[in-house]
């Protein structure tokens, strides 16, 4: 679709508000990928933190404060110093079969891409970002994009307009790029961009003749043992290059590795070092985020000396190269830059001076094995022990196994009032998928009238209806799945010509009066995105709550109010309608409504 550029805003904001408004799932597209699975797997040297230097008890605190806080919302935790590894691992749903979607930390992945090129000759930094696709040069290119260089692109300052929202209205992005004006010089301002990411992708598909994928194999891939990685296509076949990579958190351990070693691994050089000693220099200061310094080549720096790969939503790999220590997060955090309190807490115990004193040798051993329950406790989804101990862990294991089969029982028992019925929503306004789901995805959010509950031994089956279209006689859409007593159950739908993994489970909770409420969580495991479905218990009515993480509501408002950074720009409207927005947000992402049961009938 060809849009003249002076509409190119008017066009984006009403395709973006109508992500607000539901769509037949026909509609949801096929995400398409490049994958790699036939690696094989290096596994890291695992050691302890007495072997390592470091201490057990910090590391403990560490982990305290970052699975208490629920601003952190931490999903997966990952340590190692030097090229060996403490441990890895994820709270439930998630695990190294299922990992998160990396969000941007996947930029640095694209520049190392980039430097590969540059040490091969197949292109230089100052080459101008033209001429790589001279097809789209004519007499009327704007003179700011013939400026436009690769080191501008690496730098996030190549000032361009065209930003993440034209991937949503346009299927050529390079083309959407390219006939796009600059706001300003490029070189003279730093602007957060992933449609610079991406087009480097695309050079690098167009020097190479490979996808990003693939040319990498070999080269960086392989040599790092990293397998089982899928990276997520833009309509044209090139990788998305600013986000879309899905990699474990030891993979992302190594890409740390990598850069900690100037580009070497296990003793071998993989790339000559002064090509990855470039993309770490400090190129740019910036003001885009409170707590980083400056930005390299897709690169933040951090205070105190260390740098960072980092993903909106809690995705980051801290590397403190002086220490050789490297921290990788997974989260489903509201904050979408590095300054989070996340990051601050993960900084500010990697520069604790404390940190590299571990105990004495038999004090520093049980430590780290206390520390090591603790972990496990946090991938088994248990509350973390307490400091001091209460119950030796294996019992402690047997105490939580039983909590959750009691659990799993009254929520079971619990369920008997919705067994066979079905609950018919006085208001159509529950969105079954988030819409940062249909935000990113182009996923339909799929409103929902009818809940039918079937009780089963191990599970509860949902049938989940859509609101019937009067102008068609035809049977309305309907989804189902199975939602685990207190457990996740995985299970894959089909949307459109898409399928979407789902993790589900049921747990009771209660209200502020104590009274039962039924939690239907659905969570995307490849998205890092989550529904929660709320069902209180009012009499004859049931009421209806739903919640989405991360939480859209709060990301409009760091939008809004200034405190993120899009493309560049903060979007004032404080003066205008942020009570307005924020009703709009409130009704549409977390709905409260009323439902009653009704006779059941498919």
């Amino acid at each position: 679709m060809n849009i003249p550029r002076q509409f190119y805003g008017v066009n984006h904001l009403s395709k973006l508000l109508s992500n607000f408004q539901d769509s037949d799932l026909s509609e949801c597209p096929k995400l398409e990928f490049h994958k790699i699975e036939d690696i094989r797997e290096i596994p890291l040297d695992k050691k302890d933190t007495a072997a390592l230097g470091i201490s057990a008890g910090e590391l403990s605190g560490l982990l305290r404060k970052l699975t208490s806080d629920r601003l952190c919302a931490l999903d997966g935790l990952a340590v190692a110093r030097g090229e060996n590894l403490l441990f890895a691992g994820y709270r439930p749903p998630y695990s190294k079969e299922l990992p998160h979607i990396t969000n941007s930390t996947c930029k640095t992945v694209t520049a190392i891409g980039i430097m590969y090129a540059v040490s091969e000759g197949l292109l230089k930094e100052e080459d101008s970002v033209l001429s790589f696709f001279p097809e789209y040069e004519t007499m009327m290119t704007p003179r700011y994009l013939r400026q436009m260089t690769v080191k501008h692109l690496l730098t996030m300052t190549s000032g361009t307009k065209c930003n993440e929202t034209t991937t949503v209205v346009e299927t050529d992005w390079v083309k959407a790029f390219l006939l796009t004006d600059c706001q300003c010089e490029p070189g003279t301002k730093f602007i957060y961009n992933s449609m610079n990411t991406y087009m480097l992708a695309a050079i690098l598909t167009r020097v190479t003749g490979k996808s990003v994928m693939e040319y990498l194999k070999k080269r960086f891939f392989a040599p790092l043992g990293i397998s089982h990685i899928k990276w997520e296509l833009c309509p044209m076949g090139i990788e998305r290059g600013g986000w879309g990579l899905h990699i474990s958190l030891e993979g992302m351990l190594k890409i740390g590795m990598f850069l900690a070693n100037d580009g070497a691994f296990r003793g071998k050089q993989l790339i000559p070092s002064s090509y990855i000693r470039r993309m770490k220099e400090e190129k740019v200061s910036q003001d885009a985020d409170a707590f980083a310094v400056g930005y390299g080549y897709q690169l933040w720096y951090l205070p105190k000396g260390l740098y960072m790969l980092s993903g909106m939503y809690g995705q980051h790999v801290i590397i403190d190269e002086k220490n050789g220590l490297i921290v990788a997060t997974n989260a489903h955090s509201d904050k979408m830059f590095p300054d989070s309190i996340l990051v601050r807490n993960i900084v500010e115990c990697m520069t604790d001076h404390r940190l590299y004193r571990p105990e004495h040798a038999v004090k520093e051993r049980l430590s780290y094995h206390k520390l090591i329950q603790e972990f496990q406790a946090f991938c088994n989804g248990w509350p973390l022990p307490k400091a001091s101990g209460e119950l030796p862990f294996p019992l402690y294991s047997v105490k939580q196994e039983k909590i959750r089969a009691v659990k799993a029982e009254k929520v079971r028992n619990l369920l008997s009032l919705f067994d066979g019925k079905r609950l018919h929503i006085d208001q159509a306004s529950i969105k079954l998928f988030p819409y940062m789901l249909r935000g990113m995805y182009q996923c339909p959010p799929f409103v929902v009238t009818d809940i039918a509950f079937k009780k089963q031994e191990n599970s509860l089956k949902l049938c989940f209806y859509k609101e019937r279209n009067k102008k068609e006689e035809t049977k309305r859409e309907r989804l189902i799945m199975e939602a685990g007593y207190g457990e996740y159950l995985h299970q894959i739908i089909t949307i459109g010509k898409d399928k979407k993994e789902l993790a589900v489970k049921t747990y009771m909770a209660a209200d502020e009066d104590e009274n039962p409420v039924v939690m239907l969580d659905i969570v995307f495991p490849s998205t890092g995105f989550s529904r929660l479905i709320k069902f209180f218990l009012l009499g004859d009515r049931i009421g209806i709550e739903c919640q989405e993480y991360p939480d859209m509501r709060a990301i409009v408002e760091q939008v809004l109010f200034g405190e993120a950074v899009i493309a560049g720009n903060t979007i004032d409207l404080t003066d205008k309608l942020p009570e307005s927005i924020r009703v709009f947000m409130e009704h549409k992402v977390e709905p409260r409504v009323n439902g009653y049961f009704v006779k059941h009938r498919t």
